[in-house]
C-alpha cells in the first residue's frame, strides 16, 4: 500500500502500519463535511478573516 503524504511518499507493508493510517483516516473522514454543511462552514472561515 503507497501513502501519500504532505512531503513524500512512503509505502507500508505490515498490516500494523496500515492500521495507523486507516485510523486515521477513518477519524478525519468522521469530520468531513458536505454541500451546505461545508459552504457554511467555508464562509464562516472567510468571514473570520476579516
Amino acid at each position: 500500500m503507497s501513502v501519500e503524504l504532505v512531503s513524500a511518499r512512503v509505502r507500508i507493508n505490515q498490516p500494523s502500519e496500515v492500521v495507523l493510517y486507516v485510523k486515521a483516516f477513518e477519524e478525519l473522514r468522521s469530520m468531513a463535511v458536505y454541500g451546505a454543511e461545508a459552504r457554511a462552514l467555508i464562509l464562516k472561515a472567510i468571514g473570520a478573516l476579516h
